[in-house]
């Protein structure tokens, strides 16, 4: 009887403090500013939540505006790159950028598609850190806002020379 009822109030214990702790998805500000998807995943699933204003909402349903900006966006990095001499000519990544109200980003989740070329995860996310700090993009909103895209660098095919 007795160690049944040391068993109880265990339980008890360890209940009401798992309960006191509150629930267990993180809010997106435990995520880190770039990070890769399927990282963080909890968070990441509450955070696309709070977020049901995309980039074509922002501009107002208007598509070629939309792509004109992300594309920007995307020459922007590629210049960025070249400034810093980071090379990122043959990388091809999906990536889902948060942005505030004002054009600064919250997050990117990115992720490697299958044909680009092979670059080291930690290089990559610096990389694209150290690019969203610095930026901010063209739009200002009433709300914040997420754009779920692709990015394939070079942005614009090179010119082959012809001998």
């Amino acid at each position: 009887m007795r160690n049944f009822l040391q068993l109880m109030v265990f339980i008890f214990l360890a209940t009401s403090t798992a309960l006191a702790q509150g629930p267990t998805v993180n809010s997106s500000d435990n995520l880190p500013l770039v990070f890769v998807l399927g990282e963080h995943a909890e968070q990441y699933d509450a955070m696309t939540e709070q977020y049901s204003n995309m980039l074509l909402d922002e501009c107002k349903g208007d598509m070629q505006s939309a792509y004109s900006k992300w594309m920007g966006m995307l020459k922007e990095m590629e210049a960025y790159a070249k400034e810093i001499n980071y090379d990122i000519d043959g990388i091809q990544i999906w990536m889902n950028v948060f942005w505030n109200k004002d054009g600064s980003v919250k997050h990117i989740a990115y992720y490697l598609k299958p044909e680009s070329k092979v670059v080291p995860l930690d290089e990559l996310t610096a990389f694209i850190k150290s690019f969203a700090k610095q930026y901010k993009f063209p739009v200002l909103a009433q709300n914040q806002y997420v754009h779920y895209g692709h990015a394939f660098f070079p942005t614009t095919p090179k010119r082959v020379a012809h001998k």
